[in-house]
């Protein structure tokens, strides 16, 4: 399986980190401590918690996670549905029927607005949206921050603004666009996002406009 996920990534020149458990009780565990994945292919009969057990605690814990199910069982799709998985494939596994669920993943993906895509090195890399703090523009590059360090990309985020970007990011300022989710504080041209020291400056020109989207949220623990 991590063959063919790596020979699929080559292909169509993606960016792949996997990591492999032996049980689902160690995923799940794995994904408690702070671990995100976007793509998870979850076998059924596992020693412990079985695939559909920890398929099922994972829709009741984690949002914007893709299930794809391996199994050589039949007449049972009916336990597995429940969890949301967008497709399955076969034991033994087979090249076609991995490459059609990554092809189902990506496209998914996509629809959903659920991750964003930047170039780099001629490989396509991605960062799920949820996890962005801020895009800052530097030069003629533009980083994203998040929870988990900073990574960067040729660019500008006037480009970004035009192509659109979900609704909960909002330009304050021409080198900053913020996540709304992760305000803590906002207010006489200041905000505060939870993770980041310090606060940014929302520059005039961007000012009623922010104020308005950012007054807007429904945000539980936003202070205005």
């Amino acid at each position: 399986m991590e063959e063919l996920l790596e020979a699929y990534c080559e292909e169509m020149e993606i960016a792949l980190e996997t990591e492999i458990f032996p049980d689902g009780f160690r995923l799940y565990e794995e994904m408690t401590r702070g671990s995100h994945y976007d793509l998870i292919f979850l076998d059924v009969i596992m020693f412990g918690m079985n695939g559909i057990e920890v398929g099922r605690q994972i829709r009741r814990t984690f949002d914007g996670v893709q299930l794809v199910y391996m199994t050589c069982i039949t007449g049972h799709a009916d336990l597995m549905i429940p969890n949301q998985p967008i497709g399955f494939v076969r034991k033994p596994i087979q090249k076609e029927e991995v490459y059609r669920a990554m092809d189902d993943a990506r496209k998914i993906g996509k629809q959903n607005r659920t991750w964003f895509l930047y170039k780099k090195h001629r490989m396509t890399y991605q960062v799920s949206y949820r996890e962005i703090l801020y895009f800052q523009s530097l030069g003629r590059k533009v980083e994203i921050h998040t929870s988990d360090g900073v990574s960067e990309f040729y660019g500008k985020l006037s480009s970004l603004m035009e192509e659109g970007l979900p609704k909960q990011f909002v330009q304050i300022h021409q080198s900053y666009i913020i996540n709304r989710d992760y305000i803590s504080c906002f207010g006489n041209g200041r905000v505060y996002l939870r993770g980041h020291k310090g606060y940014f400056n929302v520059s005039q020109p961007y000012r009623q406009a922010a104020t308005q989207q950012i007054g807007s949220s429904p945000m539980s623990d936003f202070v205005k």
